[in-house]
């Protein structure tokens, strides 16, 4: 068993090899076709024997490259988490809540970042500083969705014996005969 796990690496191995190859084969191919049309073919092949320092050190030390958020994604949870809360919260624990569900920002600065969504989101009416950097949803209604406010109590409909009577001055599809 142990012998066929190994066999089956070693296998594995070699074709990662094979393509490996194939890649730095066409790796030439195409920086020789770069450098034919910049004017010598004869610094392609000198650039192959000696890599410079610097090209290598830009090889190993290049950052992985990190996957773009889906579009929305932090200001959808931005409402999601100010949507749960009774009172303002300071952007330090919605970045807290951003982190806890992966969808805080990707740089290197994520709390300017986060500023920055929570300023457009601002602007755009969504949600409010109460100051000290502290943030609040607004409700559909324009009013901060901290407290619900109770529904107002329906008035009493007027009792009446008959069906309703409409009175109007116009009728559907006519005009004021001043605008004729």
């Amino acid at each position: 068993m142990a012998d066929s796990f190994e066999d089956q690496l070693r296998s594995e191995l070699i074709g990662i090899q094979g393509e490996i190859e194939r890649l730095e084969n066409k790796r030439r191919l195409i920086q020789e076709l770069l450098s034919g049309e910049s004017g010598g073919a004869g610094t392609a092949a000198a650039e192959d024997a000696k890599p410079s320092k610097r090209r290598a050190a830009r090889r190993t030390a290049a950052p992985a490259k990190r996957t773009r958020r889906p579009r929305g994604l932090i200001t959808g949870k931005v409402r999601e988490f100010l949507g749960q809360q009774s009172e303002p919260v300071h952007a330090t624990e919605i970045l807290a809540f951003l982190e806890k569900n992966d969808a805080a920002p990707q740089s290197a600065k994520p709390m300017p970042t986060l500023q920055s969504t929570l300023q457009r989101m601002k602007e755009m009416g969504e949600i409010e500083n109460k100051g000290r950097n502290r943030w609040a949803l607004i409700a559909a209604g324009g009013a901060p969705a901290l407290a619900p406010t109770p529904a107002p109590t329906p008035a009493p409909a007027p009792r009446t014996d008959g069906p309703p009577v409409v009175t109007s001055t116009t009728t559907f599809g006519s005009r004021p005969l001043g605008s004729q």
